[in-house]
């Protein structure tokens, strides 16, 4: 029996990916056998789910992460969806597929690519005339239960209705309702209508329903109740790489993916998964449009942003799955057909009741007229012909189906256990990989010693230790969640700060002379720590911090300079006059470049790791030293001060003490400035004009292109 021993908060926040990461592997089983109606490709779908690099990139215990939870939130949505549109009569499943997309939302942001998913979905069982009440319950059950409990989440709030990211669903929810009241109408008091009037009823509907809605969302969109695309939403949907949002961009992970990151997350069941979609089409189940949209709109995204190749892991699973286990579905029931009579062909699945007037009708009789020449008579003449003989001379036809199953079986065997076994390989390598500490690394010094590296975990340590437990700790907010979840301290700014402006001013105070940031931080932090001797320190990073902090505070580098090129490094790595004086060079550089150092009277180096890659100084105060100013940290620390969307709740966007308004007042909103599309009065950054105009320009160097070769054609 399994027995579980005392476990600490820590042990549970580094087991709880791989918790969530064995369960998404059962729920990708669950949902691989609902869309094949196998258990073989359920199985086999599973397989891969449980090893592949795209899953164990958020799975792998100690990666405690949103996404960690999120992949398996997302596939049981997906399972809870396809089993409520199974039959007409299912639909009560639509009720567990709503809450399950709560649970969804409450966990990643991206829980807007599932809704917009299933919204999709839906459009396309409308258009390929597979929409009935069933359908429509269980998409409105899904949609109004999924949505208003989403409305619930703090950092949502009433983004599903106004949310132009969102909008989708929203529309795709509207059109049900439509369609449903036409059918309604037609079942109450049109029986005997006729299928030409039907449609026309329902042309003049949706041509008067277009049109309020239409001057609906003019109204409203003239009031500002819409709110734009958010970058990472908008980069999707860019051809450049550049969003015009200099913080996306700073990120590593929302660079466009390339055949070598598919080869390492998707590895060989990649190209499974694209024969799996021709195996994907003769289902009966409704379900089976999703396979391909989700594996479609799942490429398109990791295509534009590496992160999302977590997506990919899921449905790249189950479309692997669809060959190997069809086909072992098949071999299998020959070799069974030896020693038994073959099961009685299986009930036909509960059909609805055939529609007239709609996508149904133009389907049949598209079918009509063109049926004939895409399966012509003599096909099902030839499967008759086929039945019959191997009923009347079953024992020539059994012996012969299974010999050529077996044929099958031992060539896939002797053919693919090769690649079977790289790719599992391959899998534990970069498992290996994956679950290696981020806080420590293996290193070989000068004289070919191998030594293991633990600065970083040192240092967090040591600040555990050495200082107050109400001690504030400043850094770049990529090390904010490992100074609150190692170091215990309070971090000015982490992973899931989602204030553009807030960053921006980190960004600018570390990246600005040495006075003025001093000036700053002693009224928001008692200690700054930076990351330094190369393996990826603040100096490779610093172009970016200046790049954000010129976003919002335009007298940063100024908005002739918008990706700040003061700030960076001569060809002859040294530095520019403005990162020579500010606070973040002089940080990283203190005691160990000839003539660069921290001014005492401003800063005290109180730690400095083994190999100098973690460094930690008191903030003093310019009047009393070794001091900062306790007016603002008492001003901070009273709970009157904070601004929460509830007493008590955990989402608070929280205000700067009074010392530092007048560098607030300086600030842009970078919010409002977001969108491209965005016109009017509104001056958006310098940065996001500059990749406009490049993006523009590179638009219209295609189309000169293009116009230049059709001259030449012509001459």
């Amino acid at each position: 029996l399994l027995a579980f021993g005392p476990m600490s908060l820590n042990d549970v926040c580094c087991l709880v990916p791989a918790w969530f990461g064995a369960l998404a592997t059962f729920l990708t089983f669950l949902l691989a056998s609902e869309l094949s109606e196998s258990t073989s490709v359920g199985l086999f779908a599973a397989a891969v789910m449980s090893v592949i690099p795209a899953h164990i990139m958020r799975s792998v215990g100690g990666g405690f992460d949103n996404e960690a939870v999120a992949v398996s939130a997302f596939v049981l949505v997906l399972l809870l969806w396809v089993r409520s549109i199974r039959t007409p009569s299912s639909w009560f499943f639509g009720v567990f597929a709503g809450l399950a997309y709560v649970a969804a939302a409450a966990t990643w942001g991206g829980y807007i690519f599932i809704n917009n998913m299933i919204g999709l979905h839906a459009l396309f069982l409308v258009g390929f005339g597979k929409y009935n009440t069933g359908v429509y319950r269980a998409f409105t059950l899904y949609f109004i239960i999924g949505t208003w409990g989403a409305m619930q989440v703090p950092v949502i709030g009433w983004a599903p209705l106004r949310s132009v990211e969102q909008m989708p669903s929203l529309l795709v929810f509207g059109g049900y309702q439509l369609i449903e009241m036409c059918d309604v109408y037609r079942r109450r008091y049109g029986k005997d209508i006729s299928p030409l009037r039907f449609c026309f009823l329902r042309v003049l509907v949706w041509c008067a329903a277009g049109a309020a809605v239409a001057a609906v969302a003019y109204v409203l969109m003239e009031m500002g109740v819409f709110m734009p695309l958010g970058a990472r939403i908008r980069g999707l949907f860019l051809e450049a790489v550049k969003t015009g949002n200099p913080l996306v961009d700073s990120v590593a992970e929302h660079s466009p993916a390339n055949e070598k990151a598919y080869e390492l997350y998707l590895g060989k069941p990649r190209f499974l998964a694209a024969i799996g979609l021709l195996f994907c089409w003769h289902q009966r189940t409704p379900g089976k449009f999703l396979v391909f949209l989700y594996a479609v709109v799942a490429y398109h995204y990791s295509l534009k942003m590496s992160r999302l190749m977590i997506i990919c892991g899921p449905i790249v699973s189950v479309l692997a799955g669809f060959p190997v286990g069809i086909v072992f579905d098949w071999c299998f029931e020959q070799l069974l057909g030896l020693i038994s009579f073959r099961p009685a062909p299986a009930e036909a699945a509960e059909e609805p009741p055939r529609r007239t007037g709609g996508m149904c009708s133009i389907w049949r009789t598209a079918w009509h007229f063109c049926g004939p020449a895409l399966w012509p008579k003599e096909i099902d003449d030839v499967i008759s012909a086929k039945a019959t003989w191997g009923k009347r001379m079953w024992f020539i036809d059994r012996p012969l189906r299974a010999a050529v199953a077996w044929a099958v079986m031992v060539a896939c065997w002797n053919n693919f256990l090769g690649d079977a076994k790289d790719f599992v390989k391959h899998c534990e390598e970069v498992a290996v990989h994956m679950s290696s500490p981020q806080l420590m690394f293996e290193s070989t010094l000068r004289d070919g010693k191998k030594v293991i590296v633990d600065d970083y975990i040192r240092g967090y340590e040591w600040i555990k230790k050495n200082t107050p437990e109400d001690a504030r700790v400043m850094a770049w907010w990529d090390y904010g969640y490992q100074i609150t979840g190692v170091a215990n301290r309070t971090s000015i700014a982490d992973g899931n700060t989602w204030n553009h402006e807030h960053i921006a001013t980190l960004g600018r105070i570390l990246t600005g002379p040495e006075k003025r940031c001093h000036n700053a931080m002693r009224h928001l932090a008692d200690y700054v720590l930076v990351w330094a001797g190369g393996h990826g320190d603040d100096m490779g990073k610093s172009p970016h911090l200046a790049r954000i902090g010129n976003s919002v505070f335009p007298d940063h580098c100024g908005d002739e300079d918008p990706m700040c090129q003061k700030f960076s490094f001569y060809q002859d790595g040294s530095p520019t006059p403005m990162m020579a004086r500010s606070f973040l060079y002089k940080a990283v550089n203190h005691n160990v470049k000839e003539g660069v150092s921290l001014s005492p009277k401003y800063w005290k180096e109180v730690h400095s790791t083994k190999y100098g890659l973690m460094k930690v100084f008191k903030a003093p105060s310019v009047v009393k030293v070794m001091n900062v100013s306790e007016e603002s940290k008492r001003w901070v620390a009273d709970p009157a001060n904070r601004i929460c969307d509830a007493p008590g709740s955990w989402y608070c966007l929280g205000q700067y003490p009074p010392p530092l308004q007048g560098m607030i007042a300086t600030r842009r909103n970078f919010a409002q400035l977001e969108d491209f599309n965005r016109k009017g009065e509104r001056v958006k950054s310098a940065y996001t004009r500059l990749i406009e105009d490049q993006r523009d320009g590179k638009n219209n160097g295609k189309k000169n292109g293009k116009r230049q070769a059709q001259i030449e054609d012509e001459l």
